[in-house]
């Protein structure tokens, strides 16, 4: 029979006492070492490369980089149309692209002209009468580039293209309500814009 007090392997006890208990020299594993240092290599490398290289893009960078696939996926469809003019013909045409240009209207016209385009600071966009422009192409001039020295400002620096087709579009879409602001009339009248794109047609 096997003798429970025969230990495999050597036990001895520390020579420091402390109130009468003993313990045995148990050493920590070599994995608990390897694991502990490890982790420290680790946080050291990876402080270095994330916070002091250029090898992973910063916060900022991630969310620039996050916001542009965002932009090109919403305008996917119309990043691919190069010709201004068909471009917005083809947001007259669809609901989706219109309440889009309406959001970008609110956000950045409806100080000037009124909330629904009924003029205020600036003119009226639902009538016939126009004052800088003579056709659709002209109004992607206009909200590009600007008239009347100034009056009406230029959105070439705080739009895409993208977005001045959509607010072109919607705001094309409105002439024809000839609702009542307090400018009246202006300009002169010019022929009709031309018609919508809409998706069978484009297909």
């Amino acid at each position: 029979m096997a003798d429970p007090t025969n230990k495999t392997h050597k036990e001895e006890l520390l020579e420091h006492n402390y109130d009468g208990i003993q313990e045995y020299d148990n050493p920590t594993p070599g994995w608990w070492h390897l694991i502990f240092w490890g982790t420290i290599i680790w946080g050291v490398l990876y402080f270095v490369v994330v916070q002091m290289t250029a090898l992973v893009p910063g916060q900022h960078d991630r969310l620039e980089s996050t916001r542009t696939a965002a932009v090109e996926k919403q305008f996917a469809a119309l990043m691919t149309i190069e010709d201004d003019l068909e471009k917005v013909r083809i947001v007259m045409g669809d609901e989706n692209w219109l309440a889009q240009g309406a959001s970008v209207f609110a956000g950045t016209c409806t100080l000037c002209h009124g909330q629904d385009g009924e003029g205020l600071i600036g003119v009226n966009l639902t009538d016939n009468y126009y004052k800088n422009l003579t056709d659709l192409a002209g109004m992607i001039d206009v909200v590009t580039n600007g008239a009347a020295n100034g009056a009406m400002p230029a959105n070439k620096n705080l739009l895409t293209d993208n977005e001045i087709a959509l607010v072109v579009g919607y705001v094309a879409s409105l002439r024809g309500q000839n609702l009542e602001g307090p400018r009246g009339v202006e300009g002169e009248e010019i022929p009709p814009f031309p018609e919508p794109i809409t998706a069978d047609q484009d297909g």
